[in-house]
């Protein structure tokens, strides 16, 4: 009898093994399955965004130099940080450490109404910014030639009056602005004068033989 027991207990645990190694079966069945292969890759090169030395101005091409100090005279024209006393230099067109603005320097002794316009039409806007502690920045979206010899750039003002706030998107304004430029070489042989006025404080794109002649904002 004990030997029959025996035998029928045998013949349970062997039908439960089964049992279970049957289930275990059909629940990995029902899973996704996964396969991993490996395989060695090399990374995008980083050369691009690497820091170089800066650019020789003899590098640059005359067109493309122009259009960088363009670019300086328009920021300098509209941006605001949220700083009263940076507005209030700008007007006296000098910076925070009292070197004269590149608006001052890009335009001739003769041509300074272009400065006092901006003082009257324009600053005080920014100045008004500054005390409600707005942010705007300024960007060219393109520089083209008029029928008449103007400079016709186009830009667009991003300005956010809660800077603070990561959500809070910007007011977004676009404009023209017409220049009247000198057509004489963009650079200018570094002279003891020219390095003479760089050493007084006076923004460096002054140093260069272009001048922003007259200005009219659309």
């Amino acid at each position: 009898m004990k030997r029959i027991v025996l035998i029928l207990t045998g013949i349970f645990m062997m039908i439960t093994m089964l049992g279970l190694l049957f289930f275990s079966g059909a629940i990995y069945d029902a899973e996704k399955k996964y396969s991993v292969d490996t395989y060695f890759f090399e990374p995008d090169s980083q050369s691009a965004r690497r820091v170089l030395p800066p650019a020789s101005v003899d590098s640059i091409p005359s067109k493309m130099l122009r259009n960088l100090i363009i670019a300086r005279f328009v920021n300098e024209y509209f941006y605001v940080i949220p700083d009263v006393n940076n507005a209030e230099k700008r007007t006296e067109f000098e910076d925070v450490d009292g070197k004269v603005t590149a608006l001052w320097g890009l335009v001739p002794t003769g041509k300074k109404m272009v400065c006092k316009n901006w003082a009257k039409n324009v600053a005080p806007e920014i100045k008004q910014l500054a005390e409600k502690m707005a942010l705007r920045m300024v960007r060219i979206s393109k520089i083209s030639e008029s029928e008449s010899g103007h400079l016709v750039i186009e830009y667009e003002l991003r300005t956010w009056y809660n800077p603070n706030n990561p959500m809070a998107k910007p007011v977004v304004t676009n404009g023209e602005l017409y220049l009247s430029v000198t057509s004489d070489p963009v650079r200018m042989e570094q002279t003891e004068e020219v390095l003479q006025r760089l050493k007084e404080g006076v923004d460096p794109v002054s140093a260069f033989k272009f001048n922003i002649l007259d200005v009219v904002q659309n």
